[in-house]
């Protein structure tokens, strides 16, 4: 049985809700800094949402992400839960299905892959920037970063793009509908609709992604098709919440360091070099593993089925890992550097890094091609939310061009 808050000793416990503390509207990362990075215990335990741990020192919660074999990744979520959607491939598989899943998709996410893609997150980049930006003030959330990051994926899986906002909706509604019920129709929603586009594949193969995955063979392995319409739809959750939340929280800062963004206008072959750290800087998934069985971790009693939570964003912001770790630094050591938790860790760390980074890189410099200032229309005007994945839902900014 997984502990119960009676279980819990008063020293371990703490009264934050990563979901709905209300602090998260108003700037989900400040409330994290405020609450969780100034906690000086490196795991406590919540009573919120279904009752989890939190860890949040960096070495911990690397130990917790890199031993696939106690700490599984079945059900992701806060609260962990998959009522309303397929096992998610290869994110919630086990060690042993992970590694094969990972040998069958590292062709299609490669470095080597990832550059074909590059070509056409340039053009839709490029289209979607000279589109909006003359307009001089706008919602770059939802006038730039999801349109440019979901629109990469329905051209790589051959989606309509004409229904955005119904797929904006879906998603939106999975993590955040205000009921489980509605949840679970926007689960069932993505994946009826994604049943029926790899089932169109089978019979019409295309030039992307799904026909990709249809067709990928490792020393005589193929996927299931039940397999590709699983990866599939944690492509579709990630490409439209992943990299726009990157983008927006990557942009927010540029807006408020005028600095740093006169450097990189300057200088934009220092774009590329600024990536990783900034993805550091702002690292939004709380990550979360399930205990597969009793154990005690440095010192603390996890009983199987207990929910564990790494928030990426306060480990990547531990002192005792990176130096003076709220300062952006793009000249980190190479262990540094190395050691951010924006993809996670360990065996499941997300395969589709390569792709989150080149999309990034792309909009980014596209964007400083094209704008001279960038400034926010206020802070209060900008809004977040907690869960899963931390992010912001509206960040209204003003440009001018050159």
């Amino acid at each position: 049985m997984a502990t119960q808050l009676p279980d819990i000793p008063e020293a371990l416990l703490s009264d934050f809700d990563i979901v709905g503390d209300v602090g998260l509207v108003a700037d989900p990362q400040q409330r994290l800094l405020e609450t969780l990075a100034k906690d000086p215990r490196d795991i406590v335990y919540t009573p919120h949402n279904g009752g989890h741990w939190l860890v949040t020192s960096h070495e911990l919660g690397r130990e917790i992400l890199s031993n696939a074999d106690l700490f599984g990744s079945f059900p992701i979520g806060i609260p962990a839960n998959m009522e309303q959607r397929p096992r998610l491939i290869p994110l919630e598989s086990d060690a042993a299905a992970h590694r094969r899943y990972r040998r069958l998709l590292l062709p299609i996410f490669e470095p080597a892959a990832v550059q074909q893609l590059q070509a056409g997150a340039e053009t839709l980049a490029q289209e979607i920037l000279d589109d909006v930006l003359p307009e001089g003030e706008f919602d770059f959330l939802w006038r730039v970063a999801k349109p440019i990051s979901m629109g990469v994926f329905v051209r790589q899986l051959g989606l309509e793009p004409e229904r955005l906002d119904e797929f904006y909706a879906w998603e939106s509604g999975f993590y955040r509908a205000p009921t489980m019920e509605e949840r679970i129709e926007c689960g069932q929603n993505i994946g009826a609709y994604l049943s029926a586009v790899v089932s169109q594949h089978v019979e019409h193969p295309k030039d992307d992604i799904v026909t990709m995955l249809l067709n990928v063979e490792v020393e005589g392995e193929r996927l299931s098709q039940e397999e590709v319409q699983s990866i599939c739809y944690l492509l579709f959750l990630a490409s439209i919440d992943t990299v726009a939340t990157m983008l927006s929280f990557i942009v927010r800062h540029l807006a408020r360091d005028q600095a740093l963004f006169r450097r990189l206008k300057e200088d934009r072959t220092a774009i590329a070099d600024s990536v990783d750290e900034l993805l550091r800087m702002h690292a939004f998934i709380n990550l979360n593993r399930i205990c597969e069985r009793d154990t005690v971790f440095h010192g603390v009693a996890f009983r199987a089925g207990d929910n564990i939570v790494v928030p990426s964003f306060v480990t990547d912001r531990d002192e005792r890992v990176f130096a003076d770790p709220d300062a952006f630094n793009a000249d980190r050591s190479k262990r540094e550097k190395n050691q951010h938790h924006a993809f996670g860790a360990g065996a499941h760390k997300c395969i589709g890094l390569h792709v989150a980074k080149m999309e990034v890189r792309v909009v980014l410099e596209a964007l400083f091609d094209r704008i001279s200032s960038l400034e926010l229309v206020s802070e209060s005007a900008v809004t977040g939310h907690g869960g899963t994945t931390m992010g912001l839902d509206t960040i209204p900014i003003k440009v001018t061009l050159d």
